[in-house]
């Protein structure tokens, strides 16, 4: 039987594997060095876009200013459109365009504003066409009666808008509209607004059917209950219509009143205001 020839205290080991070393942290490793290099290409980059930004800025001041002032873009021409109670000129110099002004100093917005706030102009449009010219739309208010309010008289449109006080030289010769109250206007004006365009609406009926042509309306008084009574021709022939509907009223009107002219008869009220019997019409001679 063989021994083993290696001694006792001489048998092989068995290797161990080596431990890992743990990686060295970012820390533990040495800072990179900047180099000179890299600090000199930011500087460059920096430089270019501060050179570029301040030429632009400088193209922009100087091309704003070329057109602020150059003769070029001066107005010359001036087209209003749609007046007949003001004048080119009146409306121009409202909305601050002259000749000679710098069109691109003209805000559309604010001379529209300036505009309507003339009291005869309803709305308008401003508008600039380059080099030179600019355009001016209006429309204009039309009166349709006069309102007596607090012993004064104002203008009324076609709406039934009181819309000026009645001055030297505006239309004065239009029926007169009564029974407004200034408290009911400062409270609530447009609530007085409708009830000057019922009776404006009224007048116009009354002109289609003739009547208003053979009897020249002089007077419309509105009432409190929001009625209405109409004065007309020379003689201050009275018709009470009271509420609405009218149609029907105006037609009966208008037979009345041929009867009446057949029978070269002059009343002084009709009254077609009896609503709970709209069949019944009351005549009241002189």
């Amino acid at each position: 039987m063989r021994k083993s020839l290696l001694p006792a205290n001489k048998k092989r080991k068995k290797t161990e594997p080596e431990p890992k070393r743990a990686p060295e942290t970012p820390s533990s490793q040495p800072a990179p060095r900047r180099t000179p290099g890299r600090w000199f290409q930011r500087l460059s980059l920096m430089t270019g876009i501060l050179v570029v930004v301040g030429a632009s800025l400088l193209v922009a001041w100087a091309l704003r200013r070329y057109l602020r002032s150059s003769p070029r873009f001066a107005v010359r021409v001036v087209h209003v459109d749609g007046n007949a109670r003001r004048s080119t000129h009146q409306l121009s110099q409202r909305a601050g365009i002259v000749e000679g002004k710098n069109i691109f100093e003209i805000e559309e917005s604010v001379a529209k504003a300036d505009l309507e706030a003339d009291p005869w102009v309803s709305s308008a449009t401003v508008t600039t066409d380059l080099p030179h010219t600019v355009y001016i739309k209006v429309v204009e208010r039309e009166a349709r009666a006069l309102a007596s309010i607090d012993h004064t008289l104002y203008l009324v449109d076609l709406n039934g808008e009181i819309f000026k006080e009645l001055e030297e030289g505006d239309p004065h010769d239009l029926p007169v509209v009564t029974g407004i109250e200034p408290d009911g206007v400062a409270r609530d004006r447009q609530a007085v607004t409708i009830r000057v365009r019922r009776a404006l609406d009224l007048v116009s009926d009354l002109d289609k059917a003739g009547i208003a042509k053979r009897y020249p309306i002089q007077e419309i008084h509105i009432h409190p209950d929001t009625s209405l009574t109409l004065t007309m021709g020379s003689d201050g022939l009275a018709l009470a219509f009271g509420t609405p509907p009218y149609r029907n009223k105006i037609a009966k009107a208008d037979r009345i009143l041929g009867e009446l002219r057949h029978r070269q008869v002059k009343p002084a009220v009709i009254f077609l205001d009896n609503d709970a019997h709209p069949e019944r019409v009351v005549v009241r001679m002189k």
